[in-house]
C-alpha cells in the first residue's frame, strides 16, 4: 500500500521538488495502487519529460558547442585496413572464448559466473532492440518490414538480437568477426526453433560474395569497437547492400574532444585487454550516404555509450536508387 512518505520521496527523486500540497499527496494515495504505479505516473508526466529532455539535450549541447576540431584519420590503404581487421578479430575472438555475453552487454550480471541466473534477461533484451528498430521505421513512415523482407545484422555477437530479427523477417544474414560468438549465435537461434538465419564469420573487409541486397541493415553497439577507417568502410558497405527503398539503422559515436586517431600509431600500439572505443565524425557518414544514394530520414543522439564527454548518434538512412 502506498504511503505519504513514498509520494514525497518519488517527487523529490523524479521531479526534484516537493508535492504541490497535501491534496496532491492524498490524490495519489487514493488512486495509485502502489509505489510502482506512482513512479510510472510521474515518469510519464509532462513535467518529468520536459525536465528530462531539457537536461539531456542541454548536456549534449554543452559537450558539442565549445568542442574543438578533432584529428581523425579515416581513409587508409587496403593493406592497413586488413591489419586493423586482424586486430579486431583477435580481440573479439578472445572475448568470445572468455566472456562472450559480457562482451556484448558489459554488465557484471552477464559475466561468466553470473550469467546462468541472468540468462533470460540477456536473451530477452534483444527483443527491445527490434522494437526500437520498428519504432524508428514507423515514425519515419518507412516500411513496415516483415515476412516479405530480408535483413542483415552486422556484429551479431551471440545472436541476442538475431533471434528476434529472424522472427520478423523472411531471412536474416548475421555477420561477425568472431567465430566463437557466431557459434553461440547459431545455437541460440536454432534453439528458438528458427531456421531462416545464415551466419557468416567475417574473414576479410572485402564484401562476402554470398551476401545479396536486402531491405534492412541493422547495426547497433558494434561500430564503436572498430577504428574510424573500418567504420567508414563498413558504413559504405551497409549502404551498398540496400535494395532501393531499403533502410539502414546504424548507431555510431561521432564526437569527443579528447579523441584523435592516427592509423600507424594505432597499429603500433599493443592490443588492449578489453575492447576498443572509436568514432567517426558525422560529416563522413553523410558523405558516404550521398555517395551510395542514401538519404537521411532521422538522426538522434543516443545513450549507447554512457560517457559524458562522448557523443553517439543513431541514424536511419533510406536508399533512393
Amino acid at each position: 500500500m502506498l504511503t505519504e512518505d513514498q509520494v514525497v520521496v518519488a517527487y523529490r527523486a523524479l521531479l526534484g521538488r516537493e508535492p504541490e500540497n497535501q491534496e496532491i499527496v492524498a490524490n495519489w494515495l487514493r488512486h495509485a495502487p502502489g509505489f510502482e504505479s506512482l513512479c510510472r505516473g510521474l515518469l510519464s508526466s509532462e513535467e518529468f519529460l520536459q525536465k528530462f529532455l531539457a537536461e539531456r539535450f542541454a548536456g549534449i549541447m554543452s559537450r558539442l558547442e565549445p568542442g574543438p576540431p578533432i584529428s581523425v584519420e579515416w581513409q587508409v590503404e587496403p593493406g592497413i585496413l586488413e591489419q586493423m581487421l586482424e586486430r579486431i578479430k583477435e580481440t573479439w575472438s578472445r572475448l568470445g572464448e572468455t566472456d562472450p555475453f559480457w562482451s556484448v552487454l558489459s554488465a557484471e550480471r552477464f559475466r561468466g559466473e553470473n550469467f546462468a541466473e541472468n540468462a533470460q534477461i540477456y536473451w530477452n533484451s534483444g527483443r527491445s532492440d527490434v522494437e526500437f528498430l520498428n519504432r524508428w521505421l514507423a515514425r519515419n513512415h518507412a516500411g513496415p518490414f516483415g515476412k516479405a523482407h530480408s535483413c542483415i545484422e552486422y556484429g551479431c555477437g551471440t545472436g541476442r538480437v538475431t533471434r528476434w530479427l529472424a522472427e520478423q523477417f523472411s531471412h536474416v544474414t548475421a555477420l561477425d568477426v568472431s567465430a566463437p560468438h557466431i557459434g553461440l549465435a547459431r545455437d541460440h537461434v536454432l534453439r528458438a526453433g528458427l531456421s531462416n538465419a545464415r551466419f557468416i564469420v567475417v574473414e576479410s573487409l572485402a564484401p562476402p560474395p554470398a551476401v545479396e541486397p536486402v531491405d534492412v541493415v541493422f547495426c547497433r553497439i558494434v561500430l564503436q569497437h572498430n577504428p574510424p577507417p573500418v567504420i567508414a568502410l563498413l558504413v559504405e558497405q551497409f549502404f551498398a547492400w540496400l535494395k532501393p527503398g531499403g533502410v539502414a539503422l546504424l548507431q555510431v559515436p561521432t564526437y569527443s574532444a579528447r579523441y584523435t586517431f592516427d592509423a600507424r600509431q594505432y597499429l603500433a600500439e599493443p592490443l588492449p585487454p578489453g575492447f576498443e572505443m572509436h568514432l567517426l565524425p558525422q560529416q563522413h557518414i553523410f558523405a558516404l550516404a550521398e555517395k551510395q544514394h542514401c538519404r537521411l530520414l532521422e538522426v538522434e543522439p543516443d545513450d549507447c555509450l554512457g560517457w559524458h564527454d562522448w557523443i553517439s548518434n543513431t541514424f536511419l538512412f533510406q536508399k533512393t536508387g
